[in-house]
């Protein structure tokens, strides 16, 4: 019989099996307080960092940063690329909460203007997070390469 504690575990873990870790609760280095009537779980903010650390969500973020509001066809130009491959990165910005789209009839055509904005969440997540994040790596970049050389 074979030894049971030599045994290897070759699961794979997948987004499907992110919910089974949890924080240890005696760990406050790795607690979180978060305010009792807050609209968000810790899911919901790390899917916010997720989502916006990607190239076309922080592209995205950082565009509607600059323009303050774009049409789905001003970001496809704005990006060089189809707006039906945009929306895909829309919806989960959207979803994260980090986007909204508004509408606006009153264009003076028929045609009803629908476009993007940052949301207050999105701004934060993009300026205090990602970009300050990336940042501040690539500024401590030789020391992070010193560090880990040794």
């Amino acid at each position: 019989m074979a030894d049971e504690s030599n045994k290897q575990d070759n699961s794979v873990d997948t987004l499907e099996t992110d919910h089974a870790f949890e924080f240890p609760g005696d760990d406050p280095d790795l607690a979180i307080e978060l305010p009792e009537e807050s609209l968000f779980t810790l899911d919901d903010y790390l899917n916010m960092y997720r989502v916006a650390s990607t190239r076309p969500g922080f592209t995205i973020l950082t565009l509607l940063q600059a323009e303050e509001r774009l049409s789905t066809s001003e970001l496809s130009q704005a990006l060089d690329r189809e707006s039906n491959k945009l929306h895909y990165h829309l919806r989960k910005l959207k979803d994260a909460a980090l986007i909204r789209n508004r509408r606006d009839p009153n264009t003076g055509t028929e045609d009803v203007y629908s476009y993007y904005m940052l949301t207050d969440l999105g701004h934060t997540v993009l300026t205090h997070g990602v970009k300050t994040g990336v940042e501040k790596l690539a500024a401590e970049e030789h020391e992070i390469q010193e560090r880990y050389a040794e």
